[in-house]
């Protein structure tokens, strides 16, 4: 059990007593094991046992489904953002405090319709996040490819970035029957290819070559020759390894292409950061609905009709847990044990304790208590 995570509990409620003040006396004021909150829940449909029982499977992996949403949410904030820090505001405070003042939102999930209609609801919009997340980040990635490669036309060597800005167009020679041709060379080859570039074909203008530019390692060179020998001059450059870099004077501004992705996809790292603090906060939302129906449905089936429990969320303290597991188990397992309408005896409540366990589909040595147990993690999972 994590540590760190928050408890949801739900105990039957204990008649001529106010049951949330009497575990609050005991684990808050007493034993300072946690902090102590009440918990509500509106007055949901209950339905039949079997779709509970389904429902209670179900919501089981539909939590881990929605509690995974939210987290990638978060960390492909922080990826975007650069940063490690992102408070959110959840209906305009932060996760914590709108878990702890939690009211049931009618507007967004009517607590009068079936429990497995308003499971679905949740689920269809918090899979709509994920749908559009995996869109966003699909489309920031490629645009980052292309700004990369844009980038690299400009940064790069002289064997990959680009000619523009390099090449004077109007000292180029393009006309029917002539054309410049470029070459990459390495420094140490510059002498042999002046020596030799007049043979690479049978129609080289004499004396055409123009040196460009350099970089610590290449220089840029072009020749004149006549259109019809291109080829031929292609194969004798790669017998002796020259690189022909093509450049075309139509290509135009590879530095405005370079700055358009750019601001393109900074524009689209903000648009999609403010997306997420909007998907976080209705997905943060979204999910504690859903606890709070998983709550609904495992006190119905573990203390039966009508419903009569009180709903409580616990902050542990830091290493308090185990204790105040054991402390409730003692406080709450007197109330039940003495409660005629759920268990008579010792007895009877481990044959109640054996049909709910056997309701969940779960071993009884697991650890089961006098109570319902969910717990909630808000740190975040770091995968």
């Amino acid at each position: 059990m994590n540590a760190a995570a928050l408890l949801l509990v739900s105990v039957p409620s204990q008649t001529g007593t106010d049951t949330f003040e009497q575990i609050h006396k005991k684990v808050t004021l007493e034993q300072q094991l946690c902090s102590c909150y009440r918990f509500a829940l509106p007055k949901l449909r209950v339905g039949k046992l079997d779709t509970l029982v389904a429902l209670s499977d179900s919501l089981q992996k539909d939590d881990i489904t929605v509690e995974a949403t939210l987290w990638r949410l978060q960390r492909q904030y922080k990826e975007w953002s650069g940063s490690d820090v992102f408070i959110p505001k959840v209906d305009g405070q932060n996760l914590l405090d709108y878990v702890i003042g939690f009211r049931w939102s009618e507007e967004k999930f009517s607590s009068t319709e079936p429990l497995a209609n308003i499971v679905q609801s949740i689920l269809g919009q918090v899979h709509s996040f994920e749908e559009e997340l995996k869109k966003r980040t699909t489309d920031y990635a490629q645009r980052k490819q292309i700004a990369s490669a844009e980038e690299r036309k400009t940064s790069g060597s002289l064997m990959v970035r680009s000619l523009e800005g390099l090449v004077d167009p109007q000292k180029c020679t393009e006309t029917e029957h002539l054309t410049s041709v470029f070459f990459v060379l390495p420094k140490h080859n510059e002498k042999d290819f002046l020596a030799s570039y007049e043979k690479l074909a049978s129609l080289v203008v004499p004396r055409s070559a123009q040196r460009w530019t350099q970089d610590n390692e290449w220089v840029l060179y072009s020749i004149t020759i006549f259109r019809s020998c291109l080829e031929e001059l292609k194969k004798n450059a790669r017998e002796k390894r020259y690189t022909i870099r093509e450049y075309s004077r139509k290509s135009g501004s590879t530095s405005a292409e370079s700055d358009h992705w750019e601001e393109s996809l900074e524009s689209l790292r903000l648009r999609s950061l403010e997306w997420i603090t909007t998907a976080f906060s209705e997905t943060a939302i979204a999910w504690t609905h859903l606890k709070a129906i998983r709550l609904f449905v495992e006190s119905v089936l573990r203390f039966g009709l009508p419903v009569n429990v009180e709903t409580i969320l616990l902050l542990p303290y830091a290493k308090t847990q185990r204790k105040l597991l054991k402390t409730l188990d003692r406080i709450t397992s007197q109330w039940i044990s003495g409660n005629p309408e759920y268990f008579h005896n010792e007895k009877s409540s481990s044959t109640s304790d054996d049909r709910y366990a056997s309701l969940l589909g779960i071993s009884i040595q697991e650890e089961l208590h006098p109570f319902v147990l969910l717990e909630w993690n808000m740190m975040g999972k770091e995968t």
